[in-house]
């Protein structure tokens, strides 16, 4: 028997060290994944960015937008907000409408030098003039505190047909008209309309930022002309 004891001490220490070895290779492995993912979730993100870069509105206005990424969601029965990554250093004010692609989704409200505050239209404070088409059924949106909207002061609401699409007026002079913002859907629980919006608002990564000011005031010009 003591003929095998070395041999069995070696054979032991061997195990431990393949053990040992492979334990040191388990964890350089998820280092690995760890570092693919972190690549994937950033070739991903620039992916995002570029097709809103590549929007033709975009294109067409790309003096009057700014891009934002979104650093918090204020998410709270109560307030429906977001912070945004740029401010008054970046000429934001406020205002200006916040958009998801080429759809409304909020308001500047807030401006400090390198951050902002957005107003979300599904906020219970957000009030926007918006016109109901094919009708021209002009309208309040309101916010429901929800991922959706209400229309309220209108006097008969069965003018309005399911499907039909929501736009911004242009009353008030604060957004241009005809930037759409959801669609008309019919709730069976409460045998209410409502507005379906056409962005996720809980999934807002990247928004752009525009003023229509100078817009609104041209084509009031134009008119008075």
């Amino acid at each position: 028997p003591t003929r095998f004891l070395p041999q069995i001490s070696k054979d032991i220490s061997s195990f431990f060290n393949v053990k040992k070895e492979n334990e040191k290779l388990k964890l350089e492995l998820e280092k690995y994944k760890s570092l693919e993912l972190n690549v994937e979730f950033l070739t991903d993100e620039n992916k995002n960015l570029q097709k809103i870069l590549e929007t033709e509105y975009f294109n067409k206005n790309l003096s009057n937008i700014i891009l934002a990424k979104v650093l918090v969601d204020k998410n709270s029965p109560f307030l429906k907000s977001i912070i945004i990554n740029k401010g008054s250093k970046e000429n934001i004010k406020l205002g200006m409408a916040v958009m998801d692609d080429q759809f409304l989704v909020g308001k500047i409200v807030e401006v400090n030098y390198l951050t902002s505050r957005a107003l979300l239209i599904s906020d219970l404070n957000s009030k926007i003039p918006v016109i109901i088409e094919p009708n021209s059924i002009l309208s309040i949106l309101s916010g429901s505190g929800k991922n959706h909207g209400k229309i309220e002061y209108i006097k008969d609401d069965n003018n309005i047909d399911f499907g039909s699409i929501v736009y911004t007026s242009g009353s008030g002079g604060l957004f241009k008209s005809g930037i759409p913002i959801g669609k008309i859907k019919y709730n069976a629980n409460t045998n209410e309309k409502f507005v379906d919006f056409f962005s996720d608002l809980s999934q807002l990564t990247f928004i752009k930022l525009i003023s229509f000011e100078k817009e609104i005031q041209k084509w009031a010009q134009l008119q008075e002309n």
